[in-house]
């Protein structure tokens, strides 16, 4: 009797012994499978159903082959755009095979069930090169990224792979610069551009663009508002150690920050702003206070502290430059242009040391802001003259009613002192030269006192008084 219970009892503990392990052999099967859209057993996403060894390992080789050649594969994320050589990972197929293999091999007491759907992704190592460049870029979580990497490769996937970021709560911890400027111009589609650029994170080694920042909204600002921004954010950047690698002046003095700070985005003439991050990564905020644009960036506390002083200003005067028309009277002159000084200036950028005497200083930029030259119109006509008389020259001796000595032009008369063989002819023939006789340089007065007897003169009502 005892005997009987006691065969029972091994029997029931070996019944129980064996379906345990007939569960857990499905566990370990189910551990190994994978999500995919094939009905039948698939490794890396490839169908590999009703093949052999041989046949497996051959497909395989053509479609990682396949994949190598014809795909873009990118890592994408807040901030992140990065195109992955697909030669960054080499492909263990051999070792895929035989996970296949004794995944879906059926045991020998199981010979009543049908052959198992099995879907195993291949076996990847990743090139090094690969693990230093997500290892380089301080935004990204490199736990997290290379395992959604291996997810998606190990099933030869095309679609871009999503990168895991780090928080970025933590960039956030230190304002390291920012411009807060009064909005005084006419802006058109600043709402568009601050939503563009807000909450931006400029990666270490990233080149921002403000053209491909803000391309999307490109016809929604005009050119005043673009200047505007680029011109603060150009303002923040003096005040890091990020490169300056594309900046245009406007080319004239604007009517916010100081002369040198201003930026110029011109769509049409290829003018952008542009500059590296060569530190930590940053975050870019963007947002209006009141009626002003601020613009700050937030990151790691840093070391250094940056900023920007404008020097050697010197002021450049203006001319004036004439014009002529013969549509003004004659002597008539009009203001046409109002002159405004120039300026030429020079940025420099100083970075120091928080703690210690370090300091380093480079100069940025050297503006030039032309002069508005005054510009008068003249007539081009020229002026009658009206003769002068010299009263001293309207003396009558001889008192017979006409002036002792021709009077012409007072001008004329000068010309003729100056250079006698000058001589000017008009229709009035003021002009003439008095000189008269025959070449004895003598006036009529002159000769009538030659004329008179010795010792006598005329009184001054012009007689002839003879001393006896």
């Amino acid at each position: 009797m005892m005997m009987k219970i006691l065969t029972k009892i091994i029997t029931l503990i070996c019944l129980v012994t064996l379906f345990f392990y007939l569960f857990l052999s499905e566990s370990n099967i189910a551990f190994l499978k994978v999500d995919a859209k094939s009905d039948g057993s698939t490794i890396g996403g490839i169908e590999i159903e009703d093949l052999d060894k041989k046949e497996i390992t051959s497909r395989l080789g053509l479609a990682i082959e396949d994949w190598k050649r014809d795909t873009k594969l990118v890592l994408e994320g807040k901030g992140i755009n990065l195109t992955l050589d697909t030669n960054y990972f080499i492909f263990d197929v051999e070792a895929s095979v035989n996970q296949y293999l004794n995944a879906s091999q059926k045991p020998w007491y199981a010979f009543w069930k049908t052959d198992s759907i099995v879907h195993i992704p291949l076996q990847i190592t990743i090139d090094p090169k690969l693990l230093t460049l997500i290892e380089e870029n301080s935004l990204l979580n490199k736990e997290k990224t290379i395992e959604n990497i291996k997810a998606q490769v190990a099933v030869l996937s095309k679609i871009p792979i999503e990168a895991v970021l780090v928080d970025l709560t933590a960039l956030e911890s230190e304002r390291i610069a920012f411009s807060l400027e009064e909005v005084s111009i006419n802006t058109i589609g600043l709402s568009e551009i601050i939503a563009a650029l807000n909450e931006q994170v400029i990666s270490t080694g990233d080149v921002f663009s403000f053209f491909e920042e803000t391309l999307e909204i490109s016809g929604v600002y005009n050119d005043e508002t673009a200047d505007f921004v680029a011109s603060l954010l150009y303002s923040t950047i003096l005040q890091t150690d990020f490169e300056i690698v594309e900046r245009h002046s406007q080319g004239v003095v604007p009517t916010y920050l100081e002369p040198g700070i201003e930026a110029n985005i011109d769509l049409n003439a290829n003018k952008d702003l542009k500059f590296i991050n060569k530190s930590n990564p940053a975050v870019l905020k963007v947002s209006l206070k009141d009626s002003s644009l601020l613009v700050e960036l937030y990151s790691l506390p840093a070391e250094t502290v940056g900023k920007y002083e404008v020097r050697d200003t010197q002021v450049v005067k203006p001319r004036t430059i004439y014009r002529y028309s013969s549509d003004l009277k004659a002597g008539e002159e009009s203001l046409i242009q109002e002159g405004s000084p120039g300026l030429k200036v020079t940025v420099y950028r100083i970075i120091s040391d928080k703690k210690g005497p370090y300091e380093n200083e480079e100069i940025v930029s050297q503006d030039y802001y032309s002069p508005t030259h005054r510009i008068i119109l003249k007539s081009s006509l020229t002026p009658e003259l009206t003769p002068v008389v010299d009263p001293d020259l309207e003396i009558d001796l001889n008192a017979d009613g006409l002036p002792d000595v021709e009077n012409g032009n007072s001008d004329s008369n000068k010309s003729g002192n100056n250079n006698p063989d000058n001589k000017s002819s008009d229709n009035s023939g003021a002009d003439e030269d008095i000189n008269t006789g025959e070449g004895s340089g003598k006036t009529n007065l002159e000769d009538d006192l030659d004329s008179l007897p010795e010792g006598s003169y005329y009184d001054k009502a012009g007689n002839i008084i003879t001393p006896k």
